[in-house]
């Protein structure tokens, strides 16, 4: 790390308007923006005009050019929130400040300026600031999104179920016997594991499907746009996806099996909060755990009602109706 003397001077800068987004836009729109600029980050502001976060001219390129048709249109309706790499919290106490021109402080590692420092100011690189962002909501074992990503996640899809009139769902995957790994094999052994099954989980399901660690063995997935049952293909693609590789060997051990618990809310309401999507999805995990593991439970919920936990075969049933069903209450 350097620190070296130098001097503010003015130079030539981008329009305001010409680099920041609402945070509603649509990714088309976000788009175009990028495309026709010569910028590589947009700054998304919430209906207040206050930054809430950035988003790179790269993530709007991959995201709207999947080669999925289902997956592409999707993508374009979606707002840019729902890429953003995390939210910037202003204190509200801050207020903004004229910056003096004259002598600072560049901030470099390995040649590359990371910030500038005045005696009344720090001002960071947008490329460090995302970097040290995308660091902080991933899970250092998986590389997936961390509980924080989740959280955050959940409530963003949550709103916009609500606004656009379609479900949001929570799976919940745990590995079955996770800590016999670790005792027996290592625990390095059992971070392959994990990297294995959180691997599979983000091939098996669609781009814009979020799949996060959640803690120790656990991982959780938001979904969205599910109609009635439709939840089960998603599943029996997870539980294939993953018993497809069991005879695979890792670290000297099989991969182990999976429970899988979710919850899907139609019509969110107003009123909804996802604290109770993901009790529910936990009940489910629960009676997955109950009856023997290595399988898949489901609830369906709508406005008002509320459903009953019951088993999700591996292979279609031709009569649901006889699907077994378990309380809620523990």
């Amino acid at each position: 790390m350097e620190f070296q003397q130098s001097t503010l001077t003015p130079e030539s800068f981008v329009s305001g308007d010409a680099c920041r987004v609402s945070a509603n836009a649509s990714m088309m729109d976000v788009f175009r923006k990028t495309a026709d600029g010569d910028y590589h980050f947009v700054l998304v502001e919430d209906d207040n005009g206050v930054p809430i976060g950035i988003v790179s001219a790269d993530d709007v390129m991959r995201h709207v050019t999947n080669p999925s048709g289902s997956e592409f249109h999707r993508w374009l309706e979606m707002p840019v929130e729902a890429v953003l790499q995390s939210r910037i919290r202003i204190p509200d106490e801050a207020a903004p400040q004229d910056l003096d021109s004259g002598d600072c402080t560049r901030v470099t590692h390995d040649g590359h300026v990371l910030g500038v420092m005045t005696r009344r100011d720090v001002l960071l690189s947008w490329r460090s600031v995302q970097q040290t962002l995308r660091e902080s909501r991933r899970d250092i074992v998986t590389d997936l999104p961390n509980r924080s990503s989740f959280d955050h996640h959940l409530k963003v899809e949550c709103s916009r179920a609500n606004r656009d009139g379609h479900s949001v769902a929570i799976v919940f995957v745990d590995l079955d016997y996770f800590k016999q790994i670790n005792d027996q094999y290592g625990h390095a052994a059992g971070d392959s594991a994990l990297k294995v099954v959180g691997g599979l989980l983000r091939e098996t399901l669609r781009s814009y499907d979020m799949v996060a660690r959640y803690g120790g063995d656990e991982f959780a997935i938001v979904c969205c746009g599910c109609g009635v049952d439709e939840i089960d293909v998603v599943l029996r693609r997870i539980r294939n996806g993953v018993m497809s590789q069991q005879q695979t060997r890792i670290d000297r051990h099989k991969l182990p099996s999976i429970s899988v618990g979710a919850a899907v809310q139609h019509y969110v309401s107003d009123n909804f909060s996802s604290v109770q999507l993901i009790e529910a999805a936990d009940e489910c995990l629960y009676a997955a755990k109950r009856s023997g593991r290595n399988c898949a439970w489901k609830v369906e919920l709508s406005a008002g009602q509320s459903g009953k936990p019951v088993l999700v075969p591996d292979s279609p049933s031709p009569s649901p109706l006889h699907q077994p069903a378990v309380a809620l209450a523990r």
